[in-house]
């Protein structure tokens, strides 16, 4: 029989990505708790960029990488041009993040993190859960999991993902305006091009779909380059790097377990409907030390109504994806930024929501809606 080195801690992380190390973050800073996080890569550089807007307010909004106060969407010919003074969208390398959270925590004395190892087995009990990694059984109160979640919705939508860091060889960009969605089909899903300009001749360039089927790498490269050829003509430009990712258009059903938690994309974190969960990290992670130092419940509270709109939006792109051009035209045209803002982020009120509902080709919105609550009928899904 094996016998195990134990160590305790009160609280344990699994994974250093962006919700485990803003909640262990969190935590630190109002407890004293004892973490451990444990993160299967040796090291975590520059994998990916995230974008969020300069409101709310979090501890990266004034140590962005880059930063934008014009946004532009474009479907067909028609282009919507936003420019609010107060309002700003913010560019994050993940080397900037991981950076600054992994040297914050590690002069901690309460935190400890664990690099490069791979998890053998989790068990969880109503007082305890153990996390075995080979001789070693780490034990606490309080697990985190970050890990993606192996289910799989019957017929999900996906929003999913390649884009390339372009250089290009002369000043071609307009590096003040981000291109937030410039849309190239309506077929079989959602197609739109999305363009983060970090210089006059640098930019991120990622062709982005909504649907149920992803495709090969070739296919988002064609995409981009075509963009290119198309946009840039006879302009040269090499390709620096590249990024994809693969993101659910639904909510997994989270299942707690006595005090095992999952955090992230499988606690639901990420907003369905556009694939935002940055500014969700630290509102969740705020919520959920709350209750830890409070000696209550740990409980997420999800705003049903924003869950089944998100549905209802999901369910008109896997239905009827072509008629969705004049729904993204009204969204854009006859709401301002700081609306279209709220409810990107999914912290807007009811009021604010009904706005937006009302510019909306309503009739598109009552027969989705109706198709979504028959089908929680019939099936029994739950969101």
């Amino acid at each position: 029989m094996l016998n195990f080195s134990k160590k305790k801690f009160d609280i344990i992380i699994i994974g250093a990505g962006l919700s485990g190390l803003i909640l262990a973050n969190e935590i630190s800073k109002k407890s004293k708790k004892s973490i451990l996080i444990i993160e299967k890569k040796n090291k975590i550089g520059y994998e990916k960029n995230w974008c969020f807007w300069n409101k709310p307010h979090n501890i990266f909004t004034n140590k962005y990488d880059t930063s934008w106060e014009s946004i532009k969407v474009k479907i067909d010919e028609e282009e919507i041009i936003y420019k609010e003074n107060n309002i700003k969208y913010l560019h994050l390398k993940s080397s900037t993040f991981y950076k600054y959270m992994t040297e914050r925590l590690e002069k901690k004395k309460n935190i400890k993190i664990l690099k490069g190892k791979k998890i053998n087995k989790i068990k969880k009990y109503p007082e305890k859960n153990e996390v075995i990694i080979g001789k070693f059984k780490y034990e606490c109160k309080f697990l985190f999991d970050s890990r993606p979640s192996l289910i799989k919705k019957r017929n999900g939508l996906f929003q999913h993902f390649v884009g390339y860091e372009v250089i290009f060889y002369k000043n071609v960009l307009n590096n003040k305006q981000v291109t937030f969605m410039d849309f190239q089909s309506f077929s079989d899903g959602i197609n739109f091009m999305y363009i983060l300009p970090f210089s006059s001749k640098k930019a991120l360039f990622e062709s982005t779909y909504f649907s149920k089927k992803t495709f090969s790498r070739l296919k988002y490269k064609n995409n981009i380059t075509k963009y290119l050829d198309d946009n840039f003509p006879n302009v040269k430009y090499k390709i620096n790097f590249k990024e994809e990712g693969v993101l659910p258009m639904f909510n997994h059903n989270v299942k707690q377990q006595f005090n095992y938690f999952p955090i992230g994309i499988p606690g639901n974190w990420l907003k369905s409907s556009t694939g935002y969960s940055f500014q969700n990290c630290f509102l969740n992670s705020k919520l959920i030390t709350k209750n830890i130092i409070d000696n209550k419940k740990i409980r997420i509270n999800n705003n049903f109504f924003l869950i089944f709109l998100d549905e209802v939006f999901c369910n008109l792109i896997m239905k009827s994806s072509k008629d969705l051009k004049i729904f993204f035209l009204y969204f854009f045209k006859k709401n301002n930024l700081m609306l279209i803002v709220k409810f990107l982020n999914g912290n807007i009120n009811f009021f604010d929501l009904l706005k937006i509902i009302l510019t909306l080709p309503k009739k598109k919105i009552f027969i989705s809606a109706f198709d979504v609550i028959k089908k929680r009928v019939l099936y029994n899904e739950s969101t």
